[in-house]
C-alpha cells in the first residue's frame, strides 16, 4: 500500500528545521527509533519515519516540559489561562501536541475499521482525494450546487433531513476552537516561540488526518467531497479565527467551564494498532439558586448530559446520561452514517476541572464503536506514585473479553496496549 506522500514532504521540512532529532536524549526518541529499525524492510519503514518526524516537529517542548513539570520549576498553576493551567495531574497532564493528534484525528476510525484496535494507516489515495478538494473548494461548490451546500452545511436548521451543520459546529468549530487555545496556552507555558502557529498546525494535520480517515473513496478516482470542504476551510479554520477573541474564550472557559476531557490513546506492538482514541469537552454551567450543582454536559463522538456537584476540596461528581454511537446503517438526526444511537451511562471525577477517572456503561451487544459495555479511565494522579503517574484505561465487552492500557508520565499521555 502506497504511504502518504505528504509525509516524505513533512519529513524533508522537519530535517531542515531541526537536525539534531536523532540525537537521542530521552526514552522516546529512543523508542521510536528501536519501532523504526524492527521495519526497517517492510512498508511501514516509511510511515513511521514520517510520524517520528511530525511527533518531533509538533512536540518539541515535551521533553523540556517534562523535565521542567518533574523540577518544580513550572509556572502553575497558570490561572489567567482560558483552558489549559498546567495542572500535573488529569487529564490536563495527559494534555499535548502528541494526544491531541491522535485524539481528534484517529478518532473516527472507531466506526469507520469497526473495530476496538484499529489501524491508523490511510490509503494514500484517500490523502489526494482529500486535498483535491480542499485545492478548489469553489469549484466543488459549485458543482455540488452552491444553495443546497450552504442549507445543509453551514445553515441551522437550513435542510431539516440533512443537518450536516450540527456536528460542524459542534466538533470542529468549536470543539476545535477550545483545542487551539488550549494547545496555544500549552505551548505558551513551555516557551515556545510562536505558539500560536504551532497550536494551528496541530489543528490542521489532525484534521487532514480526520477527513482522510473519513474519506470513503475506495480507489483512486477522484471523488467530490463538500463535508470536507466545509469541515475544514470553513468551521476548522472558522474556529481558529473565532477563539482570537477574548470575550469568546472567556465565555467558553469561565461561564460554560469548558475543558478537555479527551481520552487516553493506547498503542498495540508490534502493530501499532490504535485504541480508546477520542476527542471530548466537558461543559458546566453553573445553576442559580443551587449552591455547588452545575449542569453538565460531555460533547464528542457522542453526548451525554446530567449534573455535577462540586465538594469543597475542589474536586467534582458528574454523572450523565445520553447515547453513544453504535455500529449499523442508519441516521444520526438526519445523517447517513453507518451508526445510530445506544443509551449509556457516565460517572466523573474530576479536580479543578481536570478529570481524574471515568467510568462509562453501555447496554452494547459487542458492537459499539469502541465495543465496550463498561470502560474506565484513570488518569494521572487517582493512583498515587508521584514518581510515575501512572494511567489506566480498561473496557470490557460482555462477553467477558477485555482490553487494557497502561501509561506513566514518560509516555506523554499516550499508554501501552494489551490484551
Amino acid at each position: 500500500m502506497e504511504i502518504c506522500p505528504v509525509f516524505n514532504w513533512i519529513t524533508t521540512c522537519h530535517y531542515l528545521y531541526s537536525s539534531k532529532f536523532f540525537i537521542l536524549e530521552n526514552k522516546v526518541n529512543l523508542l521510536l527509533c528501536s519501532i523504526l529499525l524492527i521495519h526497517k524492510n517492510t512498508y511501514l519503514f516509511t510511515y513511521l519515519k514520517a510520524i517520528a518526524f511530525i511527533f518531533s516537529l509538533l512536540c518539541t517542548h515535551i521533553t523540556k516540559a517534562q523535565n521542567i513539570t518533574d523540577s518544580n520549576q513550572l509556572k502553575l498553576p497558570a490561572v489567567n489561562n482560558y483552558f489549559y493551567q498546567g495542572l500535573t495531574y488529569g487529564s490536563q497532564r495527559n494534555f499535548n501536541p502528541l494526544t491531541v493528534l491522535l485524539n481528534r484525528g484517529f478518532e473516527m476510525l472507531r466506526i469507520t475499521q469497526q473495530n476496538t484496535r484499529y489501524s491508523p494507516f490511510v490509503p494514500s489515495y484517500k490523502f489526494k482525494n482529500i486535498v483535491k478538494n480542499l485545492a478548489n473548494p469553489i469549484q466543488g461548490v459549485q458543482q455540488y450546487g452552491t444553495k443546497e451546500f450552504f442549507l445543509e452545511q453551514v445553515i441551522p436548521f437550513g435542510d431539516p433531513s440533512r443537518p450536516y451543520w450540527f456536528p460542524n459546529y459542534a466538533l470542529h468549530m468549536l470543539e476545535g476552537g477550545v483545542t487551539y487555545t488550549g494547545l496555544k496556552e500549552w505551548f505558551e507555558l513551555h516557551d515556545a516561540k510562536y505558539p500560536k502557529t504551532y497550536s494551528a498546525a496541530v489543528i490542521i494535520s489532525a484534521a487532514f488526518i480526520n477527513e482522510s480517515v473519513e474519506e470513503k473513496v475506495t480507489n483512486g478516482n477522484f471523488r467530490l467531497n463538500v463535508d470536507a470542504v466545509a469541515d475544514f476551510w470553513i468551521f476548522d479554520v472558522g474556529g481558529i479565527l473565532l477563539f482570537q477573541s477574548k470575550k469568546v474564550n472567556k465565555f467558553m472557559s469561565q461561564t460554560l467551564h469548558m475543558r478537555d476531557w479527551s481520552k487516553q490513546p493506547a498503542v498495540y506492538l508490534p502493530t501499532l494498532n490504535l485504541a480508546n482514541c477520542g476527542q471530548f469537552l466537558s461543559l458546566k454551567w453553573n445553576l442559580p439558586k443551587l449552591k455547588n450543582v452545575s449542569f453538565f454536559s460531555l460533547v464528542g463522538l457522542g453526548g451525554m448530559g446530567g449534573l455535577s456537584y462540586q465538594f469543597k476540596n475542589n474536586t467534582s461528581l458528574s454523572m450523565g446520561i445520553g447515547h453513544g454511537p453504535k455500529r449499523k446503517e442508519s441516521t444520526i438526526l438526519g445523517l447517513p452514517v453507518d451508526v445510530h444511537l445506544v443509551p449509556m451511562l457516565g460517572i466523573y471525577y474530576d479536580k479543578n476541572n481536570s478529570l481524574l477517572a471515568s467510568l462509562e456503561l453501555s447496554n452494547s451487544k459487542n458492537d459499539l464503536y469502541h465495543n465496550y459495555f463498561a470502560e474506565l479511565n484513570l488518569y494521572p494522579g487517582f493512583i498515587k506514585l508521584k514518581k510515575l503517574d501512572p494511567t489506566l484505561w480498561l473496557t470490557i465487552a460482555r462477553d467477558g473479553d477485555f482490553l487494557i492500557g497502561l501509561g506513566c508520565k514518560y509516555t506523554y499521555g499516550v499508554g501501552l496496549g494489551l490484551r
